[in-house]
């Protein structure tokens, strides 16, 4: 019902533009015969200025209207992603923890990359959601505190494809879906579910396996303790090229070497940001 009446109003339109010009081009050649051609000429450049001063207002009321149609697919978009997020806190409370501490590292390492603000957005949006497709795998496999034997890890491992069907299909949040489909893969092409090398494989995902990998290193676990800060760096380094894109683990180093990973940030994302929020590893002299 809204497109026919878009589709009407444009006709409208349309016919409206052709009806004034018509008009415009009778009143020219009736001033050019009553008052001669250089009357006629400055008649005619008022009437430009006119329909421009028109023209004008048109656009910008079109561009009001794309404006308002664009803020309120973002606020139901940031709306799935909030209800979504506080589905999987209500679920499991560290795992949320360790998503929030991730989109947290994410945004540091984007913005040590350079990348625009609406990019920044999307992959913390990605972040919280990543692990979505764990909520379809059993309980038991999930908390297992020790290794996985082969079965379960087949299993463990279509999480990406659950979470990225669930995000595209039934949310229609394709953007965020790609980052979630490709957030296991490797830089060297040894992850999955596709194999996906370099950079095939999104930017986002290529971000966010560093900031996980950092963030699940300096936490605890039910099958081991947390790395200290110093490790885990070293471990970031020593995977680069291997696990991770050597331009994000760069961007990495340079935010740990100006403090911003690590330690304790008062402020972070434009938002008061809680102590805790990152772990406080030991750190590098």
């Amino acid at each position: 019902m809204t497109n026919k009446v878009s589709r009407l109003a444009r006709i409208r339109g349309i016919a409206a533009t052709g009806v004034k010009f018509i008009f415009f081009a009778a009143a020219i050649a009736g001033i050019t015969i009553l008052f001669g051609p250089l009357t006629a000429a400055i008649a005619g450049c008022f009437f430009l200025w006119a329909a421009l001063i028109q023209l004008t207002r048109w656009r910008d009321r079109d561009q009001r209207a794309v404006e308002d149609q664009v803020q309120a697919i973002r606020e139901k978009y940031n709306a799935i992603i909030n209800s979504l997020s506080s589905a999987m806190g209500l679920q499991d409370d560290m795992k949320a923890s360790h998503s929030r501490q991730v989109s947290d590292l994410v945004f540091i390492l984007a913005q040590e990359m350079g990348l625009r603000s609406d990019e920044i957005h999307l992959i913390q949006k990605a972040a919280v959601l990543a692990d979505i497709g764990k909520m379809e795998i059993a309980q038991s496999i999930i908390s297992k505190p020790g290794e996985l034997d082969d079965d379960e890890w087949k299993e463990m491992r279509r999480h990406p494809e659950i979470g990225a069907r669930a995000l595209a299909e039934v949310l229609g949040v394709d953007d965020a879906a790609e980052i979630v489909l490709s957030h296991h893969e490797r830089y060297d092409g040894q992850g999955y579910p596709r194999q996906l090398k370099g950079e095939a494989i999104p930017m986002g995902a290529r971000i966010y396996a560093v900031a996980d990998a950092y963030m699940a290193m300096t936490s605890d676990r039910p099958h081991r303790k947390k790395m200290e800060h110093e490790m885990a760096l070293r471990e970031i380094l020593r995977n680069s090229l291997t696990q991770f894109d050597p331009v994000v683990v760069r961007a990495f180093v340079q935010a740990e070497e100006m403090g911003m990973i690590g330690v304790r940030r008062e402020v972070m994302n434009g938002t008061d940001f809680a102590p805790d929020r990152v772990p406080v590893p030991t750190e590098v002299s």
